[in-house]
């Protein structure tokens, strides 16, 4: 990504220096990319504030590229994926039958393409549309939402009308430099039923492995800059239940250390060429790990857990209420420096009596910015998760940063 001087630059250069030729070249211009947390917002939330998510809206906007993962399916206009009316996607009910429903959960969470609209507005141009949701609508939802992301002008990728278009990496070209996305789901969902329109690694299968460093390789080839973005959502216990060598329900086999095996991928990963590695998938953040200089962040929580009920799941032991913002300054394809900004995604303890169950789960969970002691423990926990791979932070000013050396 090295860029040339124009001619008449170049002559005025020399004249000045005294050296002749064109070999010289400008320092690149930073690029900012920022990575947010899981997007999961299951109504419009401009419906219920005026502002949302307004003290990241500088930021987000700033930013040439930001990013998230979309972890909703969009429901179509002309038949509504074939939910029924009843339905109601805050509440996540009536439960619905394997025959109501095509896709991968009975919950699903299907949303109107409102929602995609909502998070353009806000600056993301860049998403994952792999995960554990992305076939809650089955084909029809994977169709919605890639259409949605199409009309509001997002690059997305992980799911596509078969394999080849889901696996495939996506292209987002900002201020002359090329961004690649390779997105896949390590997660619950029946391997049988999605692959053909999710891009999944499940553990111990090695064509999945393959066939997402093939992905890496090709978009390195093709990008200045390849993000890898793994949801890697899955349930540790299972592999209890199976002896080794065998496959579990959902279509994984038996690995003996399940973070393990995400070390080992997500490092195998930027060997073949990836320039970060990104998960999400359970509701809390994890430290980061630099490895030949490039930055590892297995776990990065939530940007918004609208409609999140505290009543379903052990979801307090990840602290889903704290989360990260994570800022990007990108030269001559490599991370210079890296921010984070602490988040707090609203529990709505302030106004849980005020309304009705729906009403109040469809304005909780938007995330803001951090302020006083809890901004410095969300900092100081990560600083200290940090250190456990090696990661020194700074943090200062209710903000942590890491300096990078190029080729470091």
């Amino acid at each position: 990504m090295k860029r040339r001087w124009p001619p008449q630059t170049c002559l005025v250069v020399a004249a000045a220096v005294l050296t002749s030729g064109c070999d010289r070249t400008p320092p690149e211009p930073a690029i900012t990319l920022v990575i947010a947390g899981q997007a999961l917002i299951k109504e419009d939330p401009r419906q219920y504030r005026e502002a949302p998510f307004g003290t990241l809206r500088p930021i987000l906007r700033a930013a040439d590229v930001a990013f998230t993962n979309f972890e909703m399916a969009v429901r179509s206009d002309a038949d509504a994926c074939g939910l029924p009316d009843e339905y109601e996607v805050v509440l996540g009910g009536p439960r619905l039958t394997s025959e109501q429903r095509p896709g991968n959960s009975s919950r699903p969470h299907a949303v109107e393409a409102s929602v995609m609209e909502f998070l353009a507005t806000l600056g993301f141009n860049l998403m994952s549309i792999a995960n554990n949701h992305a076939w809650d609508l089955g084909d029809c939802g994977v169709a919605a939402t890639r259409a949605a992301a199409d009309k509001y002008g997002i690059t997305y990728a992980g799911a596509g009308g078969d394999m080849t278009a889901a696996t495939a990496p996506a292209y987002l070209t900002v201020n002359g430099v090329t961004f690649g996305l390779v997105a896949a789901t390590t997660s619950h969902d029946e391997r049988d039923a999605i692959l053909h329109a999710v891009n999944g690694v499940w553990t111990g299968r090695q064509d999945d492995r393959d066939r997402n460093l093939a992905a890496v390789r090709d978009a390195a080839s093709r990008a200045d800059f390849v993000i890898y973005y793994h949801h890697f959502q899955i349930d540790v216990e299972e592999f209890d239940s199976i002896a080794p060598g065998e496959a579990t329900n959902d279509g994984h086999v038996w690995v003996e250390d399940v973070a393990g095996w995400q070390t080992d991928f997500a490092r195998a990963v930027v060997d073949a060429g990836a320039s970060i590695y990104v998960g999400h998938g359970h509701r809390g953040f994890d430290g980061i790990e630099i490895y030949k200089g490039r930055p590892l962040i297995r776990q990065l929580g939530g940007l918004a857990y609208q409609g999140l009920n505290p009543e379903i799941g052990a979801y307090d032991r990840y602290r889903p209420w704290e989360g990260l913002l994570v800022t990007l300054t990108i030269r001559d394809a490599a991370v210079v420096r890296i921010e984070f900004t602490p988040l707090h995604l609203d529990e709505g303890e302030t106004y849980r009596s005020d309304y009705d169950v729906e009403g109040f789960l469809a304005r909780r969970g938007l995330a803001e910015i951090a302020t006083g002691d809890l901004a410095d423990t969300i900092l100081l926990r990560l600083r200290t998760l940090s250190a456990d791979y090696g990661t020194e932070l700074t943090v200062a000013n209710q903000r942590a940063v890491l300096e990078l050396e190029v080729g470091g």
